[in-house]
């Protein structure tokens, strides 16, 4: 059985983040790779390459797709030099091609002659798990593929996750995809409301322990070609392919996954890691400025006096003029104002945050303004915008709110229920946006004036 260290990692970096927008737009038409996106004051892709060396892999292979996406993931983690690791990339002869995850994994293991096991991942997620123990796994039962799980409740599951069915030697049987409330209790025949649920349902996390000899063999037969033609994606066709043919496919439980691809769970995932519910997560953010309450303030924030009282942050904790906690993250050179209030929170760097105002379950990108009063609540704001408040005119952004990197918002303003602002607009005062609309230009903004 191999080390971790010779296992290598192949590591899904070509999407659009379409889903995650604006989170994923650097600008108006100019999509940021979902590996770029910030998250805990680091880009996602260091985030999963960082965990996945501290679990022993030492060697990367990266599917990009296309000019922007693969000059975004370079200039974040280049060769692997800052992470001493070394990282190879797929050729871009092949982004013209591809039709899917596996069939790119595939391509990228015959350029580069790969035979080893390896560990496929996905960019945009944040995993809590032990490498070895799934290694273990994955030998001892002969696998041609071992699945990474997430152990989920019914209702957490219904409409939104894929289930996977195993036998009690974790060797899967089926894969159910996004079934309701309804389907899931005439599967399970639970006896009780509260036995339903209780179950626990096995949700693929979207990191895959393979044999890549074996998958290569595989490749080579006539129905893998010809799905390869049209699709062939991981989780939608070769591994329902591989079970429906009875080759073992099994499933290993993980501790935590973290999915970031819409707004929702990102500020879910943000807060739950703030709590210190992702080992791997706590580990690399250092030791906390309050370890009671899970928070990390930098020492450059602490020391900074800000323009209202001359204090500095230190001092102005000390004498709870400011809350912070439980479950804050304040970056570099942040002015925090008096009468402030932060929970479950990430702040990055160079952010002002001016008195009396309330951020909870937000994340605020570097440079942010966020103004007198204003009321912050399970809120993204971009890198650069300025969320405009006064006193007795405040501002309110909640309720799954995402603003673009550049956004203006005039006091007063009424944000909630989805609404997603794209970069570099100003969104006026008296403007009324119904819930889930993307803003998306200047004529969006006059249509709700």
């Amino acid at each position: 059985m191999p080390q971790a260290s010779e296992i290598i990692g192949i590591g899904l970096a070509g999407g659009q983040g379409v889903r995650a927008r604006p989170l994923t737009l650097k600008a108006p038409g100019y999509l940021r790779s979902k590996a770029a996106m910030s998250f805990l004051g680091r880009r996602l892709i260091r985030w999963v390459i960082q965990i996945l060396s501290t679990e022993g892999i030492e060697r990367y292979f990266l599917i990009a797709h296309g000019k922007e996406n693969r000059y975004q993931i370079k200039v974040m983690i280049g060769y692997g030099e800052s992470f001493g690791v070394e990282v190879k990339y797929s050729p871009v002869k092949y982004d013209s091609l591809s039709t899917g995850s596996a069939d790119s994994t595939l391509r990228m293991l015959e350029y580069w002659d790969l035979r080893d096991h390896a560990l496929v991942f996905p960019t945009d997620s944040v995993i809590d798990f032990d490498l070895a123990p799934m290694i273990e796994a994955h030998f001892a039962s002969g696998a041609v593929a071992t699945i990474a799980a997430m152990t989920r409740e019914p209702d957490e599951v219904a409409e939104k996750y894929g289930v996977m069915l195993a036998d009690d030697q974790g060797r899967i049987t089926e894969f159910v995809e996004k079934p309701t409330l309804a389907e899931l209790r005439a599967h399970f025949r639970a006896e009780s409301d509260e036995e339903f649920r209780r179950l626990p349902l096995m949700t693929n996390a979207g990191f895959y322990l393979i044999d890549s000899a074996r998958i290569r063999e595989l490749a080579g037969c006539d129905e893998i070609d010809e799905l390869r033609k049209t699709r062939l994606d991981f989780g939608k066709d070769l591994l329902p392919w591989l079970v429906g043919n009875g080759y073992p496919v099994h499933v290993h439980p993980v501790r935590r996954i973290g999915d970031l691809g819409n707004v929702r769970d990102y500020i879910e995932t943000m807060v739950d890691a703030l709590h210190g519910n992702f080992e791997a997560v706590d580990r690399l953010l250092g030791p906390p400025f309050d370890p009671d309450n899970h928070v990390w303030v930098a020492p450059e924030s602490l020391a900074m006096r800000d323009s209202t009282s001359g204090m500095t942050l230190a001092e102005k904790i000390a004498e709870g003029q400011v809350k912070i906690g439980p479950a804050v993250r304040i970056g570099r050179f942040c002015e925090i104002h008096p009468g402030v209030q932060i929970s479950e929170s990430n702040l990055d760097d160079d952010i002002e945050v001016h008195r009396d105002a309330v951020i909870q379950r937000s994340q605020i990108r570097d440079g942010a303004i966020i103004g007198a009063a204003a009321r912050l609540t399970d809120a993204v704001v971009g890198s650069m915008s300025e969320i405009r408040s006064e006193p007795y005119n405040q501002t309110v952004v909640e309720e799954c709110v995402a603003l673009g990197d550049e956004v203006i918002v005039y006091p007063g303003v009424y944000l909630a229920d989805e609404v997603a602002v794209y970069p570099r607009l100003k969104i006026p005062s008296g403007i009324t946006i119904p819930p889930g609309v993307d803003v998306t230009g200047p004529a969006d903004v006059l249509r709700y004036l």
